[in-house]
């Protein structure tokens, strides 16, 4: 693949470390947009904080800087990684790589994994004033926290906890996979009249952001800024974006959840729901045809968002649709 181009997004200048002892090789900032995406499109599980609209999104917010590495093996890549930092006098200042590398493979062999990790913890140990918070996209086992450990990392938070739904399943499988419950709910919801909207344009994303903070300030926990939502919209392609669905009951809005797609992947962003969208088992509706839509379009995967014990509630929803519980192996330093 050409690097003549850089890619078309605030970045850093372009560097490369090597060791003649190790067979990766990091690229920084060689691809233009358009190739960037194209190699993101071709990984298993992508994650939407890795894509070039996330990082354009940042930038318009916080004037993040992005650095794109594309990793090699015996010069073929096979994974990706980006790393965002805001400039500090003009220099840069500390960055935050999160849920990243994604790679070309399923998965890479410990060995191999360890020698990539050792290579991203180089770059970042000879850069005097640029240190480096990194969440990796690997599973929270003993080995991989070995892994980290040995590469030079020392562990300070724990990691993302989500579902992960595979869409590469039939339609029956994924539902005969939900818990009877949820299942039940959702039969009712089908059966309540209920009209769902596929907004794919998001021109109803105004409305669902100013209920999504109404929702976060009176529940008092963090989500995704409004902010945010309308810089992915503003800077979503073909690779990652915004889907929002609309459940409306004789024309009325009573529930709306808003995807981002990036690559193979999805992730639930934002929900909400009304008094009657709870009663007519709205999100239940919304969130299987999200499954149908995503399924339709290719998808393999659909992260359902994130859970934590401070909302075992909202963890018992999502662990009703089924799916495989994970949790990532923490943030580093």
């Amino acid at each position: 693949m050409a690097e003549t181009c850089t890619l078309c997004l605030p970045r850093w200048p372009a560097t490369e470390r090597m060791s003649d002892l190790n067979p990766f090789r990091i690229t920084w900032n060689r691809h233009n947009r358009t190739q960037w995406d194209g190699m993101l499109a071709a990984c298993k599980r992508p994650s939407l904080t890795q894509t070039s609209t996330y990082a354009l999104a940042v930038h318009e917010l916080q004037g993040m800087k992005a650095d794109f590495g594309l990793i090699r093996f015996d010069n073929k890549p096979i994974g990706m990684i980006v790393a965002h930092g805001k400039p500090v006098f003009g220099a840069p200042g500390s960055q935050t790589i999160y849920r990243g590398p994604v790679w070309v493979h399923d998965e890479i062999p410990g060995e191999m994994q360890k020698l990539a990790l050792e290579l991203l913890r180089k770059r970042y140990r000879l850069r005097n004033g640029r240190p480096v918070t990194f969440h990796p996209e690997l599973t929270d086992t003993p080995g991989n926290r070995t892994q980290m450990a040995d590469a030079g990392f020392k562990r300070i938070a724990d990691g993302y906890r989500t579902i992960w739904l595979d869409l590469s399943q039939s339609l029956e499988d994924l539902r005969a996979g939900q818990h009877q419950n949820w299942r039940n709910a959702l039969v009712q919801g089908e059966r309540n009249g209920l009209t769902v909207i596929d907004d794919a344009d998001c021109e109803r994303l105004a409305w669902l952001t100013e209920r999504h903070t109404e929702h976060m300030e009176l529940g008092g926990y963090r989500g995704a800024s409004g902010g945010l939502l309308e810089a992915l919209r503003k800077h979503a392609n073909e690779t990652a974006g915004l889907r929002l669905l609309v459940a409306e009951r004789d024309g009325t809005p009573v529930a709306g959840i808003l995807l981002a797609t990036h690559g193979s992947a999805a992730t639930y962003l934002v929900g909400w729901t009304g008094e009657d969208g709870r009663d007519l088992r709205a999100t239940h509706l919304l969130l299987w045809q999200a499954v149908e839509l995503l399924k339709a379009d290719g998808k393999l995967w659909f992260d359902l968002g994130g859970i934590n014990d401070d909302a075992p509630g909202v963890a018992r929803f999502k662990g009703g649709m089924g799916g495989e519980e994970i949790t990532l192996v923490g943030g580093y330093v």
